[in-house]
């Protein structure tokens, strides 16, 4: 039941603001589960999650450009992420990622505010690519980068989401591919059934919710979301030690 309401929250949030679902899930179902197994497990239905969301979001425009550039720089990304996921102290990792999406939502917050006149450049595709190829790759988590980066390159919203899962579409594909090539591969069908089954409903009711969410406030949110995500994880990183 825990793995249901989770994942139908986390692909309900999702739904409506394009990014979260992986940062939910893993920060929360690893403290109740093997934080490998989770994961790589969720992977699976994540998939099927980031696809749903591009057939809703099918209306947006792709800008070859930046998509191209930061799908390239995942690959090294994830490859690096997957290979150490056997190897580093995943509680310790938690906390320090937690730690840097904080800092990305306050960037972006500053940003937007007007307080801090520095942006990402479309150049920055490529490392911040790499970023969240890496965290995908090491903990399930790679959407801060991709999200504040996208926020302001574009300003419709479903081309936010659209560009957002066609990146996270091919995270995903690249880490089970090396996963297999390594020793990670940890699976629970049982806990990959109830994912599926929230991973239904929350794109359902996401969905219906998504079409009444004004542009304005979405670009708000995903700034406060970050931060909120950042402070979530390193509060459940804290009290799992």
């Amino acid at each position: 039941m825990i793995p249901f309401l989770v994942v139908f929250f986390a692909w309900f949030f999702q739904s409506l603001t394009g990014f979260g679902a992986g940062i939910f899930i893993i920060a929360i179902l690893s403290l109740l589960y093997d934080p490998k197994m989770v994961v790589v497990s969720s992977a699976l239905f994540n998939l099927l999650g980031t696809l749903g969301l591009l057939y809703q979001n099918r209306k947006g425009a792709v800008e070859p450009y930046l998509l191209f550039f930061l799908v390239l720089g995942s690959l090294p990304g994830v490859f690096l992420g997957a290979y150490f996921l056997d190897k580093v102290d995943q509680k310790t990792l938690r906390l320090l990622i937690g730690v840097f999406i904080v800092l990305i939502g306050l960037y972006d917050l500053l940003v937007n505010k007007g307080w801090l006149r520095l942006r990402f450049g479309k150049r920055m595709a490529l490392p911040v690519g790499f970023l969240g190829g890496l965290f995908a790759g090491l903990v399930g988590m790679g959407g801060p980068p991709p999200v504040v980066f996208l926020s302001q390159q574009l300003k419709d919203p479903r081309s936010i989401k659209l560009m957002l899962n066609l990146y996270f579409t091919s995270n995903i594909l690249l880490r089970l591919t090396f996963y297999q090539q390594m020793e990670v591969v940890r699976l629970d069908w049982d806990f990959i059934k109830a994912g599926l089954l929230g991973l239904f409903f929350g794109l359902l009711f996401g969905g219906l919710m998504s079409s009444k969410l004004p542009q304005n406030l979405y670009r708000a949110g995903v700034s406060y979301g970050v931060i909120i995500l950042g402070f979530l994880l390193i509060i459940l990183t804290e009290v799992s030690l």
